[in-house]
């Protein structure tokens, strides 16, 4: 089974036009106009991001998206979104090798058909199966871009970071199923783990696992599991970027930037209250661990 790309991150969000107004002014990204989408019980908007949609989702009754918000006590990381170019091929292929399907039959929906896959199978991770593009209407381009200094403009969305608890594992089960293209271990002595870059077309799962129960990794499995927990931009210009988000009054975890140890990286995280929960990483620089 091919998976083609990754093309839409859900975000469970508490007020959608609040959160949207910050990613776009902030990050520079286009939206689509706001849906109604009743079968599911929430108001949805499409946030663009280079190629990549975040796809902002404020429940209007009690749901799962509700009770996804209360658990994480704010905004969070719901699902990581597939384009496959047969999505019943890939609903069989996902069965034949034992993983768990919430949707054995594709939905449709504004032109795709789509399919959930259980998050029991890839250990706590949602993944949406999408065959087709959206039918969504984009605004022009904002005004509030121009603001945007060029060295902090967001160049495209680079990686996924996932907690595991067993790195050999997961990175099998995301080679075998996902077809994922995965680098050698890495041990990142700064956040206490050991981590795969786990590459889909240009984006990569970062998947992290602890070498010490108290350290960064240990402490965030303990919190909240195994899962997403954050997502990585590729910028032009670390320092700027730092300096963009700080003038924009977003709270940062590194107000100078850290260099972890994978070369070249050059890299700030922005504390989870910055954006309503959601966790977010800059980088300056691209690895060439696929070319050792």
């Amino acid at each position: 089974m091919k998976m083609e790309k990754i093309v839409e991150v859900g975000v469970a969000v508490k007020n959608l036009e609040s959160t949207s107004k910050k990613y776009v002014e902030i990050l520079g990204a286009t939206p689509s106009e706001i849906v109604p989408v009743d079968q599911y019980g929430n108001l949805c908007q499409m946030c663009r991001i280079i190629d990549v949609d975040l796809r902002l989702m404020e429940p209007t009754v009690d749901n799962d998206t509700a009770k996804l918000i209360e658990k994480r006590r704010g905004d969070c990381l719901s699902y990581i979104g597939f384009r496959v170019p047969d999505i019943d091929g890939a609903i069989a292929w996902l069965k034949q090798n034992n993983v768990k399907m919430i949707d054995e039959t594709p939905r449709a929906e504004d032109g795709v058909r789509f399919a959930f896959v259980h998050p029991d199978s890839f250990r706590g991770m949602l993944f949406k199966l999408i065959e087709g593009e959206h039918k969504h209407r984009y605004l022009p381009e904002p005004p509030a871009h121009k603001a945007i200094p060029a060295p902090a403009r967001v160049k495209r969305l680079y990686h996924i970071g996932v907690n595991v608890t067993d790195l050999d594992a997961a990175t099998q089960l995301y080679t075998e199923v996902l077809g994922t293209r995965p680098s050698a271990v890495q041990t990142v002595e700064m956040y206490d783990m050991k981590c795969t870059m786990n590459r889909i077309g240009d984006v990569e799962f970062e998947l992290l696992g602890a070498t010490r129960e108290d350290g960064v990794i240990g402490k965030s499995i303990a919190r909240v599991g195994e899962g997403i927990v954050h997502l990585a931009f590729l910028v032009p210009d670390i320092e700027a970027t730092i300096a963009w988000l700080m003038k924009s009054e977003i709270r940062m975890i590194d107000e100078t930037p850290k260099e972890p140890g994978i070369e070249p990286f050059r890299e700030a995280f922005t504390h989870p209250a910055g954006f309503n929960g959601v966790m977010y990483e800059f980088i300056q620089g691209e690895h060439h661990l696929f070319e050792q």
